[in-house]
């Protein structure tokens, strides 16, 4: 009999370059998906490389990997919103699950390391954008505690024409500082 103890379990942690190949074929596949919203262009794996290198080399911005049984079920990133001082603790999250994991709490997962990691990096907000028709990612954020914060209209033009795109939010709590 399995008990949840003996199951194998999800683990997120810092990617690595030795997870480029994956990493890239999860993000091609959203591509595939038209899940990705500003990016319609397959990646390759070298361009992944230097991604992962960018996000080791900048702890404010880091790059998870959702890893089960060495096998990359998923990734999640943490960008900068804008490049301006007054809103550099502002930063904008992408997720990507790979399809065989979709629906089986692997963006849950990723987007609770997101919002721990950004909580421990000084963030107070957090910021995304997803298509209208993604519904598992505006899911996704409303389990997660973010917010619908507006629609921009026609804003993104993909092979089929012009999409809608929800821009959500999930506010961060204030860090604790220790008693005197």
């Amino acid at each position: 009999m399995s008990t949840a103890a003996a199951r194998p379990q999800l683990h997120i942690r810092q990617a690595q370059e030795d997870d480029a190949a994956a990493l890239c074929e999860i993000f091609n596949e959203a591509v595939s998906d038209g899940l990705e919203t500003f990016d319609s262009e397959p990646r390759g794996v070298d361009a992944q490389r230097l991604r992962i290198a960018a996000a080791e080399q900048d702890p404010k911005h880091p790059m998870l990997a959702a890893e089960l049984r060495n096998w990359i079920a998923g990734w999640a990133v943490l960008e900068s919103y804008d490049n301006r001082i007054a809103l550099d603790d502002i930063g904008e999250v992408y997720i990507y699950v790979r399809r065989s994991f979709r629906s089986y709490g692997v963006g849950r997962q990723l987007m609770r390391g997101v919002q721990e990691a950004a909580g421990k990096l000084g963030y107070r907000k957090l910021i995304g954008r997803i298509l209208v028709r993604n519904q598992d990612g505006l899911n996704l954020c409303r389990a997660t505690g973010w917010r619908e914060i507006g629609r921009h209209h026609g804003h993104v033009n993909l092979s089929d024409g012009l999409h809608d795109v929800v821009v959500v939010e999930c506010l961060l709590p204030a860090p604790t500082l220790p008693q005197p």
